[in-house]
């Protein structure tokens, strides 16, 4: 799809060599036009100093599932994980070393699945987006020397995305469920989006409101502001697509169905230019399996598909000065600039979702060097089910790893979508497998 930027026709584009995750590049984050990080299902860490047009591999990080990463400047950055024992890892040196943050309170959730980086001193995270685990929200002031924590399960039941302004105000989105469900789950919460103006102290739902008009079984997935008074949150549900819009600054909200022809479903990423013309994406139906982009040009009142601008999409990024540019992840990395000459550039393919029953079997190709090969497995959103084989010296040749479907956790056989990840030494490659029932 196109839009204008002043007198040129701009267009989103799959950047011809960013890297293909075979699931999902979760986030990226860019310090100017031509500066940014992003990070993949692969477990990578990745760089780019020419606008993406060529990618550096900086990091392989073994077990973790990254989610999403945020940098002070172009030296000082942090990567937020779904693995508790490495939830945030640290860069002092633009990416070309990384390390654990050590020494979270107790009160610092046990994944961070959102970043708000407001300047080199001040840092926000939040997360978990896991029913059952605790809530909470991370802050520095002292860029990255410390950090404080509050917890927040008096007011979410999960929390993804969080956005500070300045030091004091900000958001964070997530759901809810009633106080008196013992074991809540996804299908339980309404969304909230939770404001401060005390840098964390206090919290205030500013969806109260309107609760009457939230659908059950949705929380709030992403928020992007684009001025000081507009502001949007993507709202995740499996068979549902709306988004939040606000007006005067996040005071008050108000729900807006996405319904395009295609019947968008399971949004995830939001991004809007100006207060006429923005994107949803995110998974694309209830089996994940969609992708599906959809374009609105009147501030989200009526939505149209848009499918060329890219698939899986989880998360948007604008930067407006010298000029507008913007940066999308997903299948792959996508970006909005000004329409190419030469027309169309070939887009990377969609991830590839291999159908299969329990128990999985998992193939492996071992070269015979390979000194360490491991296998882990993630659910959906990202929650480590099992680690069904980590080998060392393993044999060269190909071979198979089975998962009969059990978790760490001890849990039933699990099916629906699984993240497999293969890591053989510092290379790693995931894909994407619906195990059928």
């Amino acid at each position: 799809m196109t839009g204008s930027g002043g007198n040129t026709e701009m267009r989103w584009q799959a950047l011809p060599n960013a890297p293909h995750a075979s699931s999902r590049t979760d986030d990226l984050w860019f310090v100017d036009a031509q500066r940014g990080w992003a990070v993949n299902s692969n477990g990578h860490i990745l760089h780019t100093a020419d606008g993406g047009d060529s990618w550096q591999r900086q990091a392989s990080i073994f077990r973790a599932y990254l989610r999403c990463i945020g940098f002070a400047d172009d030296r000082r950055g942090w990567v937020g994980t779904l693995d508790a024992s490495q939830r945030l890892l640290h860069t002092p040196d633009g990416g070309v070393t990384w390390s654990t943050v050590t020494g979270l309170p107790a009160a610092a959730p046990p994944a961070i699945c959102g970043l708000s980086v407001v300047n080199e001193r001040v840092a926000y995270g939040s997360g978990t987006n896991e029913p059952g685990l605790p809530t909470g929200v991370i802050k520095t002031v002292d860029g990255g020397a410390t950090w404080t924590a509050q917890a927040m399960g008096e007011h979410a039941t999960l929390l993804v995305d969080v956005y500070f302004r300045d030091q004091r105000r900000g958001w964070v989105v997530g759901g809810k469920a009633p106080d008196d469900v013992a074991d809540p789950d996804r299908d339980d919460v309404l969304p909230v989006v939770l404001a401060t103006e005390d840098g964390g102290a206090t919290w205030e739902n500013r969806l109260a409101a309107i609760a009457g008009e939230l659908r059950k079984g949705e929380w709030g997935w992403k928020i992007q502001f684009v001025t000081e008074d507009l502001g949007y949150v993507s709202l995740e549900a499996m068979d549902d697509a709306a988004i939040l819009k606000t007006e005067d600054g996040g005071r008050t909200w108000t729900r807006l169905p996405v319904a395009d022809p295609q019947n968008n479903a399971n949004l995830e990423g939001i991004g809007f230019v100006d207060e006429h013309l923005g994107w949803v994406g995110g998974w694309g139906d209830a089996q994940f399996e969609g992708g599906f982009t959809s374009e609105t040009s009147d501030g989200g009142a009526t939505w149209q598909d848009a499918n060329s601008v890219g698939k899986f999409l989880n998360r948007f990024r604008f930067i407006h000065e010298p000029e507008l540019v913007g940066y999308a992840s997903g299948d792959t990395i996508y970006k909005y600039a000004p329409a190419p000459a030469g027309g169309e550039v070939e887009r990377a393919a969609p991830p590839q979702f291999t159908r299969t029953r329990l128990p999985v079997r998992i193939p492996v190709d071992v070269p015979a060097d390979a000194g360490r090969v491991r296998v882990d497995l993630w659910d959906r959103f990202g929650r480590h089910l099992a680690t069904p084989a980590d080998l060392t010296s393993p044999p060269p040749g190909a071979q198979e790893v089975a998962w009969s479907g059990e978790t760490e956790s001890g849990r039933a056989p699990h099916g629906g979508i699984v993240i497999a990840r293969v890591t053989i030494d510092d290379d790693a490659e995931s894909r994407t497998l619906l195990v059928e029932d």
